[in-house]
């Protein structure tokens, strides 16, 4: 099972989940979950089928954190069998949902926590080093993880003790640390695409991505986008989730992009409304400042899923995935540092037009530039 987007935890205290969407980098807190003042990390997904948002497991201290993302509720209990004092940092799910394995410090031994009866069952130690998050290969199952101080990629084998081996020194960056308090320099949210593609963030928000889609392992990670993804200057601590395989190469680096609502009416194949908009984009950075000289650019919001929906625009590539829409350009458009460029866009939305908003909210509207 996987989805388009991923789920982050961020903050070691007061822990707060993150939706992160690894196209454009949007990330988003999932405002209907409230914080969990103690903190967790060694967080999984059960994913519960297509039309679903996962259910999302962690660990703070001996108890197992139960996150609904689809109703926002949060519940805890104590595992039996898993010790109290320790902190907790890597945490992956098996094929099958039903069990989290995680790991603490390197000779702490590691424990697969039953979710369904709160039990746990402890395993081997994990092994040196700042390593905190796994995330299994969807081919081969095999645990992949990344070290934090030198960028090492790392086998973790859980019948082995200690668990960890070294499969490629030096792939990644070093880590960062985010802005917050006593944050650690480690890739804290590790996951896979269905293809193969390992994507690994740091503390600090930086996003890389390895192809270990085939049988050899490249020498480097490529860093995607310029700069951190937006968390606030918390710490990202944990993440969960698959993803589906990327239609469109990733991009970051925010520019600017305003909306003008032109119109709407009626349409009747089918029965619903259109709506007609100018999307400009500017080749500055979203927050001002200096101009950046744009060639290509993606414009992306929300869309609504129901049968039917779709967009057009002129002179640019549309895509529809998992809820959002991309709007990319063709070919190079170059905009001078500080310029803008206007795209027409539809919107035809099906329903009763009588229940439809008089005007379409695009919400989760950015651009971001891709050369």
């Amino acid at each position: 099972m996987a989805h388009r987007k991923v789920y982050l935890a961020v903050g070691r205290t007061n822990t707060r989940v993150y939706r992160f969407d690894p196209i454009d980098g949007d990330t988003r807190v999932v405002e209907k979950v409230p914080a969990y003042e103690a903190g967790y990390t060694a967080m999984g997904a059960q994913y519960r089928g297509d039309d679903k948002e996962p259910l999302l497991f962690a660990v703070s201290d001996n108890r197992l954190v139960t996150i609904d993302v689809e109703t926002g509720k949060v519940s805890d209990a104590v595992v039996d069998g898993l010790p109290s004092g320790q902190k907790w940092y890597d945490g992956d799910m098996d094929v099958d949902g039903k069990k989290l394995l995680v790991a603490s410090g390197p000779d702490v031994p590691s424990y697969t926590i039953d979710v369904v009866t709160r039990t746990a069952t402890a395993g081997h130690c994990p092994g040196s080093g700042r390593w905190d998050d796994f995330a299994h290969h969807p081919k081969d199952g095999r645990l992949i993880s990344v070290e934090g101080d030198n960028g090492d990629l790392l086998l973790v084998d859980p019948r082995k003790n200690p668990m960890k081996t070294v499969l490629r020194s030096r792939v990644f960056l070093p880590a960062e640390a985010s802005r917050s308090s006593d944050s650690r320099k480690s890739y804290s949210a590790t996951f896979f695409d269905s293809a193969g593609h390992f994507y690994a963030v740091d503390s600090a928000g930086n996003v890389n991505r390895l192809d270990l889609s085939g049988s050899t392992v490249p020498d480097h990670a490529e860093r995607i986008g310029n700069g951190k993804i937006p968390v606030d200057g918390l710490e990202v601590v944990n993440g969960a989730g698959r993803i589906t395989p990327m239609p469109i190469p990733p991009s970051y680096d925010e520019i600017a992009v305003t909306k003008k609502s032109n119109s709407s009416w009626q349409s009747y194949d089918p029965q619903g409304k259109v709506y007609s908009f100018a999307l400009t984009v500017t080749a500055v950075g979203k927050a001002g400042g200096e101009g950046k000289e744009t060639r290509r650019f993606r414009i992306s919001f929300d869309l609504r899923t129901a049968h039917g929906t779709k967009v057009e625009a002129s002179g640019v590539d549309v895509t529809h995935e998992d809820g959002k829409v991309y709007i990319d350009s063709q070919t190079d458009q170059l905009l001078e540092a500080g310029n803008s460029r206007p795209i027409a866009v539809q919107i035809t939305v099906p329903g009763d037009p009588a229940k439809l908003p008089p005007e379409y909210p695009l919400d989760g509207l950015k651009a971001t530039r891709l050369a």
